[in-house]
C-alpha cells in the first residue's frame, strides 16, 4: 500500500471529522470514531491537529472558506447574495450545525476564527466602497449590514424544512425582498421624520 502524504491524511481526517462534529458538537465528538472513520490511529490524529479543539476549528474554517467562495458576496446585489446563502445553508446543513455548535460551546462568534475574520473583512471593504458611491444605504455600518443579512437568512434556516421547492422559493423571495427594501439607497425613514417613538 502506498504511503499517504500528510496533506492527504489531513483531508481524510477533516472529512471524517465533519460529520462527527456536525452531529455531536465539540464536547460530544469522539476522537476514536474520527480516527477510525479516517482509517488512521489516534496518535497520528494528534500529530496532525494537536487536539480535538484544533481539529474542530480546522473543519469549520475549511467549510467557511468553501461557503464564502460559493456564496459569491456582491455588495451591489445583497439580495442575490442572501438568496445564495440561504440555498447553500439548506443544502449544507452540516455547516449551519457546526456554526451553531461553535457558538453554543464556545460562547463566541464564528467570525473570531481567522477564516471567519478574513471573510468578514472582505465583506466590510466591499460594502464600504458601495456606500461611498451611493449604491447601497449608508444608514447602517458595514458590520450592521452583514449582521442584518445574516440574521434574516438564519431565521429561515432555523425554521422547519421547506415542504417542497415552491415553499423554498417563496422563502428565498421573502429574504431577498426584505433585504432589497431595507438596504436600498435614498433617504431613510429617520431622515424623513417617519420614525415613531414607541415609548410615546
Amino acid at each position: 500500500m502506498a504511503k499517504r502524504r500528510p496533506a492527504e491524511t489531513q483531508q481524510m481526517l477533516l472529512d471524517a471529522a465533519l460529520g462527527e462534529f456536525a452531529e455531536n458538537g465539540l464536547a460530544g465528538a469522539r476522537i476514536d470514531r474520527i480516527a477510525a472513520a479516517a482509517g488512521i490511529s489516534k496518535p497520528m490524529l494528534y500529530v496532525h491537529f494537536g487536539d480535538k479543539e484544533a481539529l474542530f476549528d480546522a473543519v469549520l474554517s475549511r467549510e467557511i472558506l468553501a461557503a464564502a467562495q460559493d456564496e459569491r458576496f456582491d455588495a451591489d446585489d445583497l439580495p442575490g447574495y442572501a438568496g445564495r446563502t440561504y440555498d447553500l445553508l439548506t443544502e449544507r446543513p452540516h455547516l449551519w450545525r457546526l456554526m451553531t455548535w461553535f457558538h453554543l460551546e464556545r460562547g463566541q462568534e464564528v467570525l473570531l476564527l481567522p477564516a471567519g475574520h478574513s471573510v468578514l473583512e472582505a465583506k466590510h471593504a466591499a460594502i464600504t466602497a458601495a456606500q461611498a458611491e451611493g449604491r447601497i444605504t449608508a444608514d447602517f455600518t458595514p458590520d450592521e449590514i452583514v449582521r442584518l443579512v445574516a440574521t434574516i437568512v438564519q431565521t429561515w434556516c432555523m425554521a422547519p424544512a421547506a415542504r417542497d421547492s415552491q415553499e423554498h422559493e417563496a422563502r428565498r423571495r421573502a429574504i431577498q425582498l426584505a433585504i432589497a427594501r431595507m438596504l436600498s439607497p435614498g433617504k431613510s425613514p429617520l431622515q424623513r421624520g417617519k420614525i415613531v417613538d414607541a415609548s410615546r
